[in-house]
């Protein structure tokens, strides 16, 4: 059997049972008690494609060097909070009516349950669309919303709007949260720094994917570094399409990777730990096959416990 990679994303969740009475499409319900840690789980084959079928027994999660007991598994597909975080200044004026476009076809092949929002950036952070649900979207509506809202002029405030947009995700109706960065993720306007940006990707449930799309004409203006980083830091990915007319494919595999997923949870073993110190964990997921061999996974590598206040 060829290897598969998997993408897994961790969100650390202050739930404790699922209620078996959630529709298989709908948001899961929780019931607070402890930390339960959700994983969304995508995988493909060397070739891209997206496999279904694999079994609760295929997964194996290490928490802390500790082996978990899945407390939920799903092969459904599960409805996300999708944030669109839209570089709106003058450096992305070569790329703009193809962004335009993929974010409008990216509406359409989402689930019908997907919550949309679009922010835009350049010295300012506005919202351009939503939160709406994809089912209850009018696509030509969005497609002149994003027409006029996406007019590729001033200067870049990336941090802030990276901050901003998992402000938004925080709110967030579904529990799988993903932020989509398109930009060519250099900052010249931002009030908010770099290493606040870092802080609060690691510290959110949000996965970021991240679009970079840089001038080969000012290539010294962008920051494909931090790009990368930030979708390294959350298990997502990374795409930089080298021509203008590979914008579209970019936005397709973002669009599959976020539909196709399995979900896993698990309750974390007691560590031991004081309840008021706050630590990561590190977590590590395997997967093998039928054939018994292990697969290649590709996941978040931990994630901060959540703080609970004392009772009074």
């Amino acid at each position: 059997m060829r290897p598969i990679s998997v993408v897994a994303i961790l969100v650390a969740w202050p739930v404790a049972l699922l209620t078996s009475t959630a529709p298989a499409q709908e948001r899961p319900t929780f019931r607070s008690s402890s930390e339960l840690v959700v994983l969304h789980v995508s995988v493909r084959d060397r070739g891209g494609r997206y496999l279904t079928g694999l079994a609760k027994d295929a997964f194996t999660v290490i928490d802390d060097g500790k082996p978990q007991t899945l407390e939920m598994f799903s092969a459904e597909e599960v409805p996300a909070t999708v944030g669109f975080l839209i570089d709106n200044s003058n450096s992305m004026r070569p790329n703009r009516e193809r962004v335009i476009a993929s974010s409008v076809s990216f509406a359409k092949n989402s689930h019908p349950k997907d919550e949309i929002f679009v922010l835009t950036f350049n010295e300012t952070v506005r919202r351009a669309w939503g939160p709406s649900i994809v089912e209850e979207m009018n696509a030509d509506a969005f497609a002149r919303t994003m027409d006029e809202q996406i007019v590729a002029r001033g200067m870049t405030a990336i941090y802030d709007g990276i901050l901003t947009g998992l402000d938004w995700l925080t709110r967030a109706n579904h529990t799988r949260q993903v932020l989509i960065v398109v930009s060519d993720g250099g900052d010249n306007a931002s009030k908010g720094k770099v290493d606040d940006v870092l802080t609060r990707v690691h510290d959110s449930d949000a996965t970021v994917y991240t679009v970079t799309l840089v001038d080969r004409l000012l290539r010294g203006e962008g920051n494909p570094r931090l790009m990368k980083r930030l979708a390294r830091a959350t298990g997502g990915e990374s795409y930089s399409p080298r021509d203008v007319d590979d914008v579209p494919g970019a936005f397709e595999k973002i669009a599959r990777d976020i539909r196709s997923a399995y979900t896993l949870a698990y309750i974390p073993t007691a560590s031991g730990t004081a309840a008021a110190e706050r630590r990561r964990h590190t977590v590590r997921v395997y997967v093998r096959g039928a054939d018994g061999k292990a697969l290649d996974v590709r996941t978040r590598d931990g994630y901060f416990e959540k703080t609970h206040e004392s009772p009074q």
